[in-house]
């Protein structure tokens, strides 16, 4: 009779014992979600201890993505990622040793979809803008600079234009009194050899 009640027992609490090991309670990020933003861990809570965990992240292109450092304590297993995630879809293959030696294994799949900004677009087109102003700043300084140039070089020009042209007009009446003078001498000449005729 005791060794049927003994039996018994050990029947009824043997599958416990064997079922014991740790099953996955939640995740973060859940399982399928859409994140607005790169997550800066992964985080996965048992529903009993573990001895120890790992995980690996890969990209939808199937690239492994750096996980700067893996822990567990009791029921939590969390990798701390490297550096942030690009848009796209993720899959992360998890695997922990549950308090009696059983290793539990699961897959989690999330997706991140931020919003794309425009603003280093924006800055490169005003950075385009500023070189634009600069050389048209540059260009009316030049093209002023070149005016007054001209300027000064034509002030320059007639400036020494001038004097050449006023001893010509200082010479002219003495030219005229020369021509006076020989028109009157031959006039004179003219005059006497007619009279000694």
């Amino acid at each position: 009779m005791k060794k049927l009640a003994a039996i018994a027992f050990l029947l009824l609490f043997l599958p416990v014992t064997a079922h014991a090991h740790s099953g996955l309670s939640s995740s973060m990020p859940a399982e399928g979600a859409t994140l607005e933003g790169s997550p800066e861990e992964i985080q996965f809570l048992f529903e009993s201890p573990i001895q120890q965990g790992d995980m690996t992240i890969k990209d939808e292109s199937g690239n492994t993505v750096e996980v700067s450092d893996i822990v567990f304590s009791e029921m939590e297993l969390t990798g701390q990622l490297a550096e942030e995630l690009p848009n796209g879809a993720y899959t992360v293959d998890w695997s922990a040793i549950s308090q009696d030696s059983h290793e539990v294994t699961g897959t989690l799949t999330f997706n991140i979809a931020a919003e794309e900004t425009e603003e280093p677009a924006a800055e490169e087109e005003t950075t385009e803008e500023a070189a634009g102003e600069s050389a048209s700043e540059d260009a009316t300084e030049t093209t002023e600079q070149s005016e007054e140039a001209d300027v000064s070089s034509s002030e320059q020009s007639e400036e020494a234009a001038a004097p050449a042209t006023e001893p010509a007009t200082a010479e002219t009446p003495w030219i005229t009194i020369i021509i006076i003078a020989i028109f009157a001498i031959a006039a004179v000449t003219f005059f006497v050899m007619a009279r000694r005729k």
